[in-house]
């Protein structure tokens, strides 16, 4: 598992995102030197603790993989922004979304704080002294307008449909994909979540395509979950091609085949994808019960999974 925290690594980053707020980009974006400066600027300070991390995880002989993930998504976030065009990217997102706001003639609209960072949730809204404050995942910094200005409506409005189904939708896109999947395994070894203690899912991967992919599907991150489950055993991320499987089955009563099982259903979401139905995406179609069943031993799987979903319970 992933125990290593970074200690004050949190605060530091507060600290620089506290330099690239709204208002201090709307403020450097006057002049052109002024903003160079601000860019230089932050770009060093990241630069600067990112190496510093880096150097600490080297003499310990830890990667990325082996912190816990506020530590990690922190300092891939800094990895990330070290690249000079990412952090350039970065804050033309941001200034993109200063345009909008400008032009916006609600005060609540007017009056919010919106942070680009990289966690798990695609955004989050929170309240603080009446002012609405946006974070919203990194992967979205290379959006079209109208993306960030979905973003930015879902927080002032949750219930906007529209904006809520744009949202989804990009995240469908591969250019979203691309960047929400390097993001997530940023100075991660590939493997590196892949071992429990008892199954390990690169074996689990290699039986299941070997018997019902002839071998032919690509390798997706395998990872086993931080927290044991009571019914949901797998689940398969689109946007970083991650199965994700339960801890709960890494015990040593549990059969390979039960494991195998979970891990052919995930699969075969990877490999069937979404039907797009009105405004929505049905993963579980006829073709995919049909294919799932094609698995040897897919009704005893069932039985034991039901069983350890009750017993769990």
């Amino acid at each position: 598992m992933t125990t290593h925290s970074l200690k004050g690594i949190l605060s530091k980053i507060t600290s620089i995102q506290n330099q690239i707020t709204l208002d201090k980009i709307r403020q450097a974006s006057r002049s052109q030197a002024a903003f160079t400066d601000l860019q230089e600027s932050v770009h060093a300070q990241i630069t600067h603790l990112g190496e510093g991390i880096e150097r600490v995880l080297i003499e310990d002989d830890l990667t990325a993989g082996d912190l816990a993930i506020r530590s990690r998504r922190g300092f891939q976030w800094l990895k990330f922004l070290s690249n000079p065009e990412s952090l350039s990217a970065h804050l033309d997102a941001l200034q993109r979304i200063n345009l909008h706001l400008a032009g916006a003639r609600r005060r609540k609209f007017r009056d919010m704080q919106v942070t680009l960072y990289h966690q798990g949730s695609l955004y989050k809204v929170q309240h603080d002294q009446g002012q609405r404050k946006l974070t919203a995942q990194e992967s979205f910094i290379s959006a079209p307008d109208s993306i960030l200005n979905a973003l930015i409506a879902v927080a002032v409005d949750p219930s906007s449909k529209d904006s809520r189904l744009a949202l989804r939708e990009y995240t469908f896109t591969k250019e979203y994909q691309q960047l929400r999947k390097r993001l997530e395994y940023l100075g991660v070894p590939p493997g590196s979540f892949a071992a429990g203690e008892i199954h390990h899912l690169n074996d689990s991967f290699q039986r299941v395509n070997r018997e019902y992919f002839q071998g032919k599907l690509d390798r997706p991150h395998l990872a086993w979950s931080r927290r044991l489950t009571r019914r949901k055993f797998g689940h398969y991320q689109w946007d970083t091609d991650t199965v994700m499987i339960s801890r709960t089955l890494d015990q040593e009563w549990v059969p390979e085949m039960a494991v195998d099982f979970v891990v052919y259903h995930e699969l075969l979401h990877k490999k069937l994808g979404a039907r797009r139905a009105r405004t929505n995406r049905i993963a579980h179609t006829r073709e995919f019960r049909e294919a799932e069943n094609l698995f040897a031993q897919a009704e005893e799987a069932k039985q034991l999974l039901d069983w350890i979903a009750r017993k769990s319970a």
